[in-house]
């Protein structure tokens, strides 16, 4: 594709951009207590002169604005949250927090952004389309980018792209694909209710963790059972508690788990069935069950066709045609750009870390997981090429 060759003013600034990842790593911060690092972004942006509102999504959300050379607007976003995990990398620059890590890249991907922000900031008379660089708190189970739409930042946006950092590929590649990429993700706590007493006279109770027993069976064929072949859903079971000592029965037993789909008829079916399942197990054995489904739950992740094949054309000038893949399935993990997706066409991309093909590497959300400084560039060439190329008729032609 046409468009402007980024990589000498990548080439000569990617390790000022390394610098602000490692420092990004150092100090994790989860879900909309981002206070730290959305304050070192909000400082990397005001440096160099880049207009930007905070406070969105709860307060730790930035937006930096460029403006273009022509009509339009075009979304980029990277997550900026950590997770609660014991980092074990070793590094020089690992967590200073205990119990707190990037273990998911979001420092990886933020440094990606500002990257790209700052390149098209000084390039913005060379630039064809205004662009809104979002970075957003809270993806890890808080929903944070159901606050963005919410707060209307897509509502003038013509598309939005996203990317994220995947240990399966190796650095160098890209995996873009069109429709569902990855799972809605949902989450359930039920309480069943039953009468505690003695262990040695069960006949007198009504035992919750029997009917917590049957619930988890009946729970786990729900996939099996209800869907059809040509369907997709995972409804795992992950937590189950009851009870305080050997010789008592409870009165109360809790089940948790979490729901999968890539479909969302058939997240509503499953979902539907669990509450139904639930309460008629309980009841066979006397009991009663209450289930609660958390309010984050996030919708699959469906990118647009149209988006999909241009942002594979913009990967193919960027990283080679023979390093540019499909899907060859859908990924069971969630994210919440799909409510971005929902709102305006686009599509999240799958971006390399591993080494090399073949070579293991630490998964996600694991305490070894480190973003790879090497597939830094390749994130931000890609980001400006997906606005350098855009054109009002980008989507349509990508139809053809």
């Amino acid at each position: 594709m046409g468009g402007m060759d980024w990589r000498p003013y990548i080439d000569a600034h990617a390790a000022d951009w390394v610098a602000v990842r490692h420092e990004l790593h150092r100090i994790p911060e989860i879900r909309f207590e981002e206070h730290q690092t959305s304050a070192r972004i909000q400082a990397f942006l005001q440096d160099r002169g880049i207009p930007l509102t905070a406070g969105h999504a709860r307060g730790t959300g930035v937006a930096a604005e460029i403006p273009g050379q022509g009509p339009g607007r075009l979304l980029l976003r990277a997550d900026i949250d950590a997770l609660e995990i014991e980092e074990q990398t070793g590094l020089p620059y690992a967590s200073t927090r205990p119990g707190l890590m990037h273990a998911c890249g979001h420092d990886g991907h933020t440094a990606c952004l500002l990257g790209a922000a700052q390149t098209l900031w000084e390039h913005r008379d060379q630039i064809p389309v205004s662009v809104r660089c979002i970075f957003q708190p809270g993806e890890e189970e808080a929903a944070g980018g159901r606050l963005i739409v919410e707060e209307g930042l897509l509502d003038d946006v013509d598309a939005c792209f996203a990317l994220h950092g995947w240990p399966s590929l190796p650095t160098g590649d890209i995996q873009i694909g069109g429709g569902p990429v990855m799972a809605s993700a949902d989450f359930f706590h039920i309480e069943i209710h039953g009468k505690g007493g003695h262990a040695a006279d069960p006949g007198a109770c009504v035992d919750p963790v029997l009917a917590a027993a049957h619930l988890i069976t009946a729970l786990q064929s729900l996939a099996s059972r209800e869907l059809s072949p040509w369907e997709s859903g995972v409804v795992s079971v992950t937590r189950m508690e009851g009870g305080t000592t050997s010789n008592i029965i409870p009165d109360c037993a809790v089940v948790e788990g979490t729901v999968r789909a890539l479909d969302p008829a058939v997240r509503d079916r499953l979902l539907a069935s669990i509450e139904r399942v639930a309460k008629g197990q309980a009841e066979t054995f006397r009991a009663k069950a209450k289930v609660v489904f958390g309010t984050n739950g996030y919708p699959p992740t469906i990118n647009d066709h149209a988006a999909s094949a241009y942002a594979a054309r913009i990967g193919e000038g960027v990283f080679g045609a023979e390093h540019v893949h499909g899907l060859d399935h859908p990924y069971m993990t969630a994210e919440d750009f799909s409510y971005y997706l929902q709102r305006r066409p686009g599509t999240f991309a799958f971006l390399g870390v591993a080494p090399g093909p073949g070579e293991p590497y630490p998964g996600l959300h694991t305490p070894r997981y480190d973003f790879s400084d090497a597939s830094l560039p390749g994130a931000v060439h890609y980001f400006c090429s997906l606005v350098s190329n855009w054109s009002s008729g980008a989507l349509e032609n990508s139809k053809a």
